[in-house]
């Protein structure tokens, strides 16, 4: 609990710090992530407002219901009652604090909220401040790179059983739900609903699993596989390829290709921290690699990692960010050959001091070929 406690303030005293640069009072947080990261506290679902937090120069406030039993000194507990809701709660701690000037999420609030904020609290300066915290959160601090190490540890031993089940006759969404299966029945959960695509489906960058035709694994399929495993709230993201008998020879050479713009492009990362340039970096090896592809991929090359599954840095040609240590991030080349198939090979990784990079998602790329 003191470790926890210890971080919890330190992730406070960050924003404090910006706050005071900024000359503002207090920041209003709505974010459910944003609240989870400052505090340690989540409610039931992400998708609802049942909680906010307001930090001030001196105290957290944590704004919630009677549904939520908690036994927490990080923070102030505010009830929310039918008699006293939100704005009557930052009325008073705004009269009592002196508050003049009042930030909050800008990427967040909706237009009906902060109606409502300047309705009532008409003596109170409102700023939006957009992406504060979610900016904060792209610097790892170590209980965060333990949850996140141990959650891509946990990916790697789920994919090493899951393998061992897939056939031709198996469907996506069976592969998919012996996933959730296996991560569920050991107490983990997942990161997102795996996409599983086969052949055809497998050309679409993003395909829905869920809402697709349930394709079933046949002889010579091309099985891609792009799945997360969560531990602590924290995720992971690997995406690899399984070949059902001999792959062609283009996609053997393909898949050569495009692991070694994968792997190039990770080195890369230790003397690189333009996530701009890393992405033509890799789009550069991979082409070279294998010219006769009609395009590189359409999504970016990678994304940062945390709470959520994507989180900045964005690794891409329109990114303004910069890659540090202690950032946690995908490298995600593809090929996708429409109305063939398509490959992705991706893994999380950690930016290290001194220019390191280690690799969290171990799960080998070596071509993957189950018997017919």
């Amino acid at each position: 609990m003191i470790k926890l406690v210890t971080m919890l303030e330190q992730r406070i005293n960050k924003l404090r710090k910006i706050l005071i640069e900024k000359n503002i009072d207090g920041f209003l947080v709505s974010n459910f992530f944003n609240i989870l990261y400052l505090t340690g506290f989540k409610t039931l679902t992400a998708d609802e407002r049942e909680a906010w937090t307001l930090v001030t120069k001196n105290d957290v406030y944590l704004f919630t219901d009677s549904r939520y039993i908690i036994d927490n000194k990080n923070f102030i507990l505010k009830l929310i009652t039918p008699e006293k809701g939100l704005i009557k709660h930052l009325q008073e701690i705004v009269e009592e604090g002196k508050i003049q000037r009042l930030g909050f999420e800008g990427e967040d609030l909706k237009v009906n909220e902060l109606q409502r904020m300047k309705d009532f609290l008409t003596n109170v300066e409102l700023i939006s401040l957009e992406k504060l915290i979610i900016k904060i959160r792209e610097i790892k601090d170590e209980a965060e790179i333990d949850s996140l190490r141990r959650s891509c540890q946990i990916a790697d031993q789920c994919l090493e059983e899951i393998v061992k089940i897939i056939r031709p006759g198996i469907s996506e969404k069976e592969i998919a739900f012996k996933i959730e299966f296996w991560l569920k029945e050991k107490n983990y959960d997942l990161s997102f609903y795996p996409i599983i695509a086969v052949d055809k489906n497998s050309a679409v960058p993003h395909y829905d699993t869920r809402a697709g035709n349930d394709e079933r694994v046949k002889k010579n399929s091309v099985i891609l596989i792009d799945y997360g495993a969560k531990f602590k709230d924290y995720h992971s993201d690997t995406t690899r390829m399984v070949f059902i008998g001999r792959p062609t020879d283009e996609m053997t050479n393909i898949y050569k290709a495009l692991l070694n713009a994968q792997k190039k492009t990770v080195e890369r990362l230790k003397t690189d921290n333009n996530p701009v340039s890393v992405d033509q970096f890799c789009r550069k090896v991979l082409s070279t690699n294998y010219p006769l592809l009609p395009t590189t991929y359409k999504h970016s090359t990678g994304h940062g990692v945390g709470l959520q599954i994507h989180e900045f840095p964005k690794i891409s040609f329109t990114s303004i960010d910069v890659l540090l240590p202690d950032q946690v991030i995908t490298i995600e080349p593809g090929v996708y050959l429409e109305n063939k198939w398509g490959m992705r090979i991706e893994d999380t990784a950690l930016i290290k001091e001194k220019g390191e990079i280690e690799v969290l998602t171990k799960f080998s790329k070596k071509l993957l070929i189950i018997s017919n």
